[in-house]
């Protein structure tokens, strides 16, 4: 199913940069489906988009230019791929680059780097986009950045209007989730890992004043107070940014927290996402080492960690796992919607995706993909608020390991490979699309 000569479907001039326009429904003002639609429910399959980039962990499309691609690779760069390209572009094309920690020799397995991108809700009326990443030289504390693009080039962005919009310390450097994505109310969510180690050494899942093991909200917009924290005791005290607390945040009002937190209880999201129709934020959770979670956010809920392991009581601690999908049980924790054991088929580590929306295949619409780092797997259900459907393990990567994930400006959902030597060294991202198969 793999098709290293097919881009997908473009509606722009392959040769256009970002002056392109892409036609439009004149009713929705939605670009016009570049497909043929499939009917029924197909199998699942792989369409390849291009290749050779460096450990692509995010895939989002311009805003208004829905054929234009923005690759985010780990070691630091944001790449423009554009209709019909490929193979990445070169680094001196960038959209962007900042230096990051562990850009140089950087083993597998590492946490660290250029995790996070997102576009302001207005881009480009409002020319701000935000990334989430450790930096070098520094001590692997997690950065929110906030852009604006150069006034010259609007396919770069100025490195000079940089400014710190949060800051989290770092206790290790592994478990540092990194997404960033609006809500439709225009606030920033930010995931956060709960500080590395394994088994929650940092106490921070429970530490209610700790940035830590929280998926946070926070409205961008500096409210003139210089903001610090230390997310715990062995994290250095940060400081030097400016964000404002929304009002209407869940414990705004509650010293007990830090007031940017928004749900609680997360081991390392890895990745989560808004579904656009139905505004469900879907949360891949990394577990510790059995059991890998998705769960549905929502404003104060406790995902359990580190008394739950996905629906299970961790090493043993007294929990209660009588909780239906997405219910609270007796201790206030709020269960996954589905979740899976590393005893299968040698499964590891998820890697969330996006919810489907493609013209291509009309009975997928609403469908989340999700999928395992170790077993190259991709994973599919439909969740209608109250039951889970789950779709069958729909196909693998040729065992490219999927380490990022994304979605194009029609629909598609996005998954982000690499490729392993023998020297377990990771090389050539890889960009494929979700399309229907034989």
């Amino acid at each position: 199913t793999d098709n290293p000569t097919t881009q997908g479907p473009t509606t722009t001039d392959p040769t256009a940069t970002g002056t392109g326009t892409t036609s439009e429904d004149t009713t929705t003002g939605a670009p016009v489906c570049p497909y043929t639609p499939v009917d029924g429910m197909p199998q699942f399959a792989l369409e390849l988009i291009a290749s050779g980039f460096d450990r692509p962990v995010l895939t989002l499309p311009h805003p208004k230019q829905p054929d234009r691609l923005f690759v985010v690779e780990q070691g630091g760069h944001i790449k423009i791929l554009e209709p019909g390209e490929t193979m990445a572009p070169p680094d001196s094309d960038d959209f962007l680059y900042v230096q990051v920690k562990g850009e140089n020799n950087t083993e597998i397995g590492s946490e660290q780097g250029l995790l996070g991108f997102a576009f302001h809700p207005n881009f480009p009326d409002d020319p701000r986009v935000y990334i989430n990443y450790q930096a070098q030289p520094g001590d692997g504390r997690t950065l929110v950045d906030e852009y604006k693009l150069d006034a010259n080039n609007p396919d770069k962005v100025d490195p000079a209007s940089r400014r710190l919009v949060y800051a989290v310390g770092q206790p290790a450097g592994n478990h540092n989730g990194g997404m960033l994505v609006f809500d439709s109310t225009g606030m920033l969510m930010i995931g956060m890992g709960d500080g590395g180690g394994s088994n929650d050494q940092f106490g921070t899942s429970r530490d209610k004043k700790s940035p830590l093991a929280k998926i946070l909200r926070i409205d961008v917009e500096a409210d003139g107070k210089p903001d610090s924290n230390k997310a715990c005791g062995n994290c250095p005290m940060v400081d030097g940014f400016d964000f404002t607390v929304p009002a209407d945040n869940p414990f705004v009002n509650d010293p007990a927290y830090a007031p940017e937190v928004w749900a609680t209880g997360v081991r390392n999201p890895w990745r989560f996402s808004i579904d656009p129709a139905t505004d469900t934020m879907y949360i891949a959770d990394v577990g510790q080492g059995t059991y890998e979670e998705v769960s549905i956010g929502k404003a104060a809920a406790d995902f359990g960690w580190n008394i739950m392991e996905g629906n299970n009581c961790f090493k043993g601690a007294p929990c209660d796992t009588s909780a239906a999908p997405n219910g609270v049980n007796k201790d206030g924790m709020t269960a996954p919607i589905t979740e899976y054991s590393h005893n299968d088929n040698g499964r590891c580590s998820i890697t969330g995706a996006h919810v489907y929306h493609s013209c291509e295949v009309p009975a997928w619409d609403g469908v989340y993909f999700y999928s395992d780092y170790c077993s190259a797997e991709i994973f599919a259900l439909k969740w209608d608020g109250t039951t889970v459907t789950e779709l069958d393990v729909v196909t693998n990567t040729n065992g490219e390991p999927i380490i990022g994930s994304g979605y194009t400006g029609y629909g598609d959902v996005i998954i982000n490979t690499v490729v392993v030597d023998g020297l377990n060294t990771l090389k050539d991202g890889k960009i494929y699309r979700i399309v229907p198969g034989a």
